[in-house]
């Protein structure tokens, strides 16, 4: 008898353990949640064409809604912008319908272009040439290096990862001159005109000291959107505004250097204005030695 009751209780213990134990429901790893949201003022968009991935999704990107390859010759119309994470991946979506509103849903910035679609619109032109996979922002002539960089990016972080390695080209081409990344963030303010009164240096170099070289003549919109399909290259583009200042290159051995641009990749162009400052540039060029 007392070998069966311990046999029941050793039982009844064992199955408590298995409730006990069930662990307790988590979040879904894809479930994404919103981190920022503003207006889009009914910013119209058409697929690019350059994904058959390509969906409408409910609000937390869970439900797929509509496939966009079936919507080829629709205009899209954002109502609104958000940056949404889930926890691993961060992106910039908008929430789209179509004209009579009955098709809508949550879509990547990737997978859209800008304007209303029309029949003269070649979804697969020169305009995404370079968007692939591994890189969905349609960066011109990416090194290796700047892919591995810019996967799982933020998006507050991808732009000056762009410019970090679309400037290097150019900061070496002035030969002699030693790199001082201080100098990166006096370019960004004089390029954005936010110097203050109150901040007469930058990391201890005093800007009336520093020689700033910037971009002669706003490029077109042929010459904004050559950039972004990446011919000519923006090292290029530069050294021949440089050329046309009567900038030598080679005059600076000795000083330090540094620069700050505009990102250039074709994703930006799908941006509300962003396409209008591409080409901008900013060359801080300081010599330590003078007095």
């Amino acid at each position: 008898m007392k070998k069966r009751e311990l046999l029941l209780t050793v039982l009844i213990a064992g199955l408590a353990g298995l409730v006990l134990g069930v662990p307790q429901p988590v979040k879904a790893a894809g479930v994404y949640r919103t981190v920022k949201s503003k207006a889009a003022n009914d910013m119209a968009f058409h697929w690019n064409g350059t994904s058959t991935q390509a969906y409408l999704w409910n609000y937390n990107l869970t439900q797929k809604k509509h496939h966009l390859t079936n919507y080829p010759k629709t205009t899209w119309y954002a109502t609104r912008v958000v940056k949404m994470t889930n926890g691993h991946k961060t992106g910039i979506f908008y929430y789209v319908t179509n004209q009579s509103k009955k098709i809508g849903g949550y879509v990547w910035q990737g997978y859209l272009t800008n304007g209303a679609y029309s029949g003269n619109n070649n979804t697969k032109s020169d305009n995404t040439k370079w968007v692939t996979k591994d890189n969905p922002g349609g960066v011109p002539h990416p090194t290796k290096a700047e892919l591995k960089d810019l996967k799982g990016t933020d998006p507050d972080q991808y732009s000056s990862t762009i410019t970090y390695y679309q400037d290097l080209p150019i900061i070496k081409s002035f030969s002699g001159t030693t790199y001082n990344d201080k100098l990166d963030g006096a370019a960004s303010k004089e390029l954005n005109n936010t110097f203050s009164s109150a901040n007469q240096n930058e990391g201890g170099v005093e800007l009336e000291n520093i020689n700033f070289i910037k971009l002669s003549i706003q490029p077109s919109a042929n010459q904004i959107q050559d950039l972004a399909n990446g011919s000519p290259t923006f090292k290029q583009f530069v050294i021949d505004d440089l050329a046309k200042q009567h900038i030598n290159l080679s005059g600076y051995k000795g000083w330090q250097i540094g620069m700050f641009s505009r990102p250039i990749y074709e994703g930006e162009l799908t941006l509300p204005h962003g396409d209008s400052y591409i080409g901008e540039y900013v060359i801080a060029l300081y010599n330590p030695n003078q007095k």
